[in-house]
């Protein structure tokens, strides 16, 4: 009974595929033009047939039908019918109508029909979101991604208006850094894969996974009330209208940097190229468990730990290749058991290299006397620097659907290996004179996985809505064996010098994170003085726990340095013969040198819930008023400097203690007045906050091996009060053409910026500055061409410019050192720039879409202006991100019937900047702290859609 149960089953799968390829499939998508929210309820038919459909929810509907050319006709109560001809069905295949809109009839006594066409672009969709928003919104759109070419998120996002990227990983809203900008995955929380960060890298989210990418500018209490500068959602792709099988290819070469025979590496482990470290960087010996014997004590114990120590210390001249890049993605939807189930399946991996033939770090200082100007360098690192990076990352996700209610379950994991070599000259010129070579090894490996369970419940029709969201997050980031040999140059002689050069040292920093989200929105929509209003209210919870520690070893040598023989080699270090044997009484060993001021545990909760009313007060006017309040409380275990030690009686010790707890009321007021069609003016004002993160609230001390700089971590941080007005005016002329030009203010209690240290160059750590002001203004253009001439209706112009001015008022304290750092002439002024934020941001191109013919090609330019970067104190100078100047082109061609074959070419940095950073002080030409020149790139790219 049981075979024949599933030979029945069987035939009747076999039967349904059958009559599929004997028919074909129309599926799209309804919107109201009024609002520009997908519209349900709306009858699709096929215009001579009994075929129809009512558009469910989501706006979407499916008719099956016979393979043919077909007219179909979209009505709805009080709405103008639209026909939409020339529908081509073919048999088993999809034929996709993306956009069908629905504009409201000026009479209701006649039935009258328009002729329009399906479009097929999202940027159509993003557009009339922006426009019908009730948030201040912009965003890019999958369509925008695929012109522009960018392999990643952080290169597509810098197409924003008012959206800058520092470092290539890290998002800056209206020039305000990764502090004051949040990032969030699917409309939760996702924690930072870096210690050194308040926000995640952005760059580990291949494009081949996003569908849309918004930024929110203005705050509304359905949000997180940690906003500043903005929120960027990234929202990962849905199940697809048709089934979809693709794969791509890229290959990337940069002349200045890759196919060299002089790249510098090391032996790593057999994985790295998966992202990952297959143990060979393992920690040997675990220093919170206990000390390795001194070599006094003649314990053998010593000679067994050094030598399970990975002997490689040297880099070493390799051969590199070019940047490669695979995806591979699918996706389809199905019936099953009268619902729709959808799937989407993507898998993406990385293998890059990156040199710098002369890598640049340094730290200057101010002279002691006031009528010296020239700044003196402190440390200079120079010379060559190799990067391998390998990032595999997976998505899966399924999606079922009925009449009323939608599920979603998502997985996604990130996995990325980095490892860098350097060898550089390091030269110290202020205190302690030497010059020595330094050779550096790291590796860091970075795991992100995040799940995300939420569903979707429709009642009354579309009157009431019901939207909840569990999305766990466990991300962990690893610094595995990072080795730092120095070897001093003193008259010839190259030796270890632990006195002026230092020892080699040997780190491993381990950190875990876990984020827990939960939240749930419930949506009533009624009338108000007979106009559509909405009434919504929510509550969230996110838990985060962070677990961070650093385990430090040093390298020593007993007895006469000259005996080993290391002929300034650093591999020789741990050479067999050289290692310390209780027998032999000299070489070297390794001693650990944990401080429990370098681990800690934190834990943070935050619990929201919110109220918020749109209404339409008139035909043209509408406000959006709402309050959000947050209990937020932070937990801190570990110990300060002093605390290391139990016989200092200034140590301050934590265990699980509450460090910061607050409960804040959050107001927000927004109004939109339609000042004619298409035409919106928007106000708004707001009250947010900005929290220390995890490792700035903390006692830590981490240092930047490569740099030499370090962090300091300060417990004392209190949190940001900010206050937000934003005004902007927007018109939409048509198919994704805009116009918009806007003004902001933001007012800053207690900011928090890295400053530098008054004593060590080299040393910065966070600090509440003095109170802070921002005013900025926004313009964007989104043109076609064509009413210059016809010849140019494939041609648009995109651009997007923020001007703002920015300072900081200085604090007493802050006002003390700034005056003991005046130079003879210099004027002291009661306030000064405010840290990541740049005087202006450009980003402008050309987009030419030729979709007849397969054709889409773009040139863009992006720049921002000098920005303060670290601010100094008494000798220490500021110091100013320099403007680096990206222009870059794109090309892309398909090929074949249904354009199934794209080739594409892509050209980045065509002018050659450099990235730089510099110290700044009055009477005196600026230094160097950073530089790196990132070369030419020129990216070749194949992919092939298999369904089309």
């Amino acid at each position: 009974m049981k075979n024949v149960r599933l030979v029945l089953i069987a035939s009747l799968l076999a039967f349904t595929q059958l009559s599929f390829a004997q028919t074909g499939k129309i599926r799209g998508t309804t919107f109201d033009r009024s609002n520009g929210e997908a519209m349900w309820g709306v009858q699709v038919f096929v215009v001579g047939t009994q075929v129809g459909a009512a558009a469910d929810f989501d706006g979407k509907f499916e008719l099956t039908i016979a393979p043919g050319t077909y007219t179909v006709q979209a009505k709805f109560v009080g709405t103008v019918s639209v026909n939409i001809e020339n529908v081509v069905v073919k048999a088993g295949e999809v034929t996709v109508l993306d956009a069908i809109w629905m504009e409201p009839a000026v009479s209701e006594l006649e039935d009258i029909v328009v002729t329009a066409e399906a479009i097929k672009t999202t940027d159509i969709a993003l557009l009339t979101a922006k426009r019908k928003s009730t948030n201040l919104i912009d965003g890019i759109s999958s369509q925008q991604i695929k012109r522009s070419g960018d392999s990643d998120v952080a290169g597509a996002i810098k197409r924003v208006p008012g959206v800058s990227i520092q470092g290539g990983q890290y998002v800056f809203v209206r020039g305000l850094g990764d502090r004051y900008t949040k990032t969030i995955l699917n409309g939760t929380e996702v924690p930072g894969l870096d210690p050194d960060r308040n926000a995640i890298q952005i760059d580990i989210f291949p494009t081949s996974l996003i569908d849309n990418i918004i930024v929110y500018k203005n705050f509304t209490p359905d949000l997180s009330a940690d906003f500043v500068g903005g929120t960027v959602n990234i929202e990962t792709k849905d199940f697809p209208d048709e089934k979809t099988m693709n794969l791509s290819f890229s290959l990337e070469y940069n002349p200045s940097m890759h196919i060299r025979n002089d790249f510098r590496g090391y032996e790593g482990g057999g994985t790295d190229f998966l992202g990952f470290d297959d143990g060979t960087r393992g920690l040997p010996f675990d220093g919170r468990t206990g000390d390795i014997p001194s070599p006094i004590l003649r314990d053998p114990v010593t000679e067994s730990i050094t030598r399970s120590f990975d002997p490689t210390m040297a880099t070493q001249q390799e051969s590199n290749f070019a940047n490669i890049s695979l995806g591979f993605s699918i996706g389809d939807q199905i019936d099953w058991k009268g619902k729709k189930l959808g799937y989407i399946g993507a898998i993406n991996y990385n293998n890059t290299s990156t040199f710098y033939e002369q890598a640049v770090d340094g730290a200057s200082v101010k002279p002691t006397e006031d009528d010296d100007f020239a700044l003196i360098s402190d440390t200079r690192f120079q010379g060559a620097l190799g990067i391998r990076d390998a990032q595999l990352s997976g998505l899966a996700g399924l999606s079922l659907k009925s009449d009323k209610n939608k599920y979603r379950f998502q997985a996604m994991h990130i996995q990325n290996g980095t490892e860098r070599a350097a060898q550089r000259t390091r030269v110290r010129s202020n205190n302690n004179f030497n010059t020595a070579r330094v050779d550096n090894l790291e590796y860091t490996e970075r795991f992100l996985t995040n799940f995300l369970l939420a569903g979707e419940h429709y009642f009354n029709g579309n009157e009431s809505q019901l939207e909840w969201k569990v999305s766990p997050t466990f991300s962990t980031i690893n610094d595995k064996d990072i080795r730092i040999t120095p070897f001093t140059i003193d008259d010839g002689v190259v030796a270890i010098n632990p006195q002026e050069g230092g020892e080699p040292n040997r780190i491993w920093r381990l950190l875990t994170e876990q984020n827990y989200v939960a939240k749930v929105d419930y949506t009533q929509n009624f009338a108000f003085r007979g106009r559509d209003s909405k009434f919504k209210v929510g509550a969230s919870n996110i838990y985060k726990t962070r677990d961070y520690e650093i385990q430090n070893y040093v390298t020593q040598i007993r007895g006469n340095q000259d005996l080993l023989n290391l002929d300034s080699d650093p591999d020789r270090i741990f050479a067999e013969e050289n290692i310390w044997t209780a027998d032999r009484g000299t070489g070297v060993y390794v001693q650990d040198n944990f401080n429990l001021s370098n681990a800690y545990e934190g834990r943070i909760n935050i619990t929201g819930a919110y109220a918020m009313s749109e209404l339409a007060l008139t035909s043209k006017l509408k406000t959006i008023l709402g309050l959000r309040v947050e209990q937020y409380d932070q937990w801190y275990t570990g110990v300060n400097q002093a605390g290391a030690n139990p016989n200092d009686p200034t140590g301050k010790v934590f265990n699980d203690d509450k460090v910061l707890s607050s409960f804040e009321f959050f107001p927000s007021v927004n109004f939109i007045y339609n000042v004619f069609e298409n035409s919106n003016l928007r106000a708004s004002y707001a009250k947010t906050i900005a929290r220390p993160s995890f490792k700035e609230k903390s006692t830590a001390e981490i240092q930047d091996v490569l740099t030499g700089r370090t962090f300091i971590g300060n417990i004392d941080l209190v949190e940001t009060n900010i206050e937000n007005f934003d005004i902007r005016w927007e018109y939409f002329f048509g198919r994704g053409e805009t116009i918009s030009i806007g003004a902001f203010y933001k007012d800053f209690t207690n900011p928090i910026e890295l400053v530098r240290s008054d004593r060590a160059a080299n040393d910065f750590s966070p600090q509440n500055v003095g109170n802070a002001e921002i005013t900025g203004v926004e313009l964007e253009v989104r043109k076609n061409l064509a009413f210059i001439t016809p010849a140019l209706e494939n041609l648009s112009f995109i651009s997007n410019i923020t001007v703002t001015d920015a300072t900081v008022n200085l604090t007493p304290l802050e006002q003390i050192g700034r005056i003991n750092g005046l130079r003879t002439g210099e004027e002291f002024s009661l306030t000064r720039d405010f840290v990541g934020q740049p005087p202006y941001i450009v980003n402008a191109s050309f987009a030419y879409t030729d979709f007849e013919n397969f054709w889409e090609a773009s040139v863009s330019y992006n720049v921002q202006g000098r920005t303060l970067a670290v601010v100094g104190v008494n000798r220490t100078p500021d110091t100013y991100n320099v403007p680096f100047n990206s222009l870059n082109v794109n090309i892309q061609k398909s090929f074949g019937v249904d354009g199934e074959h794209t080739f594409g070419l892509r050209v980045n940095n065509i002018l050659g900047d450099l990235q730089e950073r510099e110290f700044e002080s009055f009477g005196s030409a600026n230094q160097i702290e950073t530089r790196r020149d990132p070369g030419t790139s020129f990216r070749l790219k194949y992919s092939y859609n298999f369904l089309r």
